[in-house]
């Protein structure tokens, strides 16, 4: 199985997808209106050319790898469940984007994350799986670091079952509904 990148200099290119029983893609009609968004609206007002993405629970890679075909500058990818990540090392090795990479097999939540922030990051990309049990330490540790993310985009794709309360954290500027999709954009509310 596998899906295409919608837009930018790998127009048409196809990526390979991951297990569907571990990871979640991002479907084309639901990344085509989030990119969409991301660069038309006018309440999120974001400029991708030449931006630095962490895209947290990367999967095959699919946001990033459109992101960089889009103008973006640099793309940090974490994705810890080890299958997946092969999938996600390959799709980067066949477009050769090696450079503009980094790619780490971890847990988001094992690593020294102020240090992720160094370059400043402009978006930060969350896609957590179908069974995240740690949005809240996830999102502490976001807010602990408000100083870093003040104008970083947020923006989160999760399943409408997920009760979690975004809000708490989050100025959201903008919520979509796509079937069982949510997308939301949105700013870190600062300490």
């Amino acid at each position: 199985m596998n899906m295409r990148i919608i837009s930018g200099s790998y127009k048409g290119k196809k990526l390979f997808l991951p297990d569907p029983t571990l990871t979640r893609p991002l479907r084309d009609y639901v990344k085509e209106s989030l990119f969409n968004l991301l660069t038309h609206s006018k309440l999120i007002n974001f400029n991708l050319v030449n931006s630095n993405i962490l895209d947290i629970f990367s999967g095959s890679g699919s946001f990033g790898i459109e992101c960089l075909s889009r103008g973006a500058k640099k793309v940090i990818f974490i994705e810890k469940e080890k299958k997946t990540f092969a999938i996600l090392n390959k799709n980067i090795q066949n477009l050769s984007l090696e450079q503009q990479c980094t790619l780490l097999n971890k847990n988001i939540l094992d690593f020294d994350f102020r240090k992720l922030l160094e370059p400043s990051v402009n978006l930060l990309f969350l896609d957590p799986p179908f069974q995240f049990n740690f949005l809240n330490e996830l999102f502490n540790l976001l807010k602990e670091n408000s100083d870093k993310l003040a104008k970083s985009l947020i923006i989160i794709h999760f399943e409408n079952k997920n009760i979690f309360k975004f809000d708490n954290y989050l100025d959201i500027l903008i919520q979509k509904k796509y079937g069982r999709s949510i997308i939301i954009f949105g700013k870190i509310k600062s300490i």
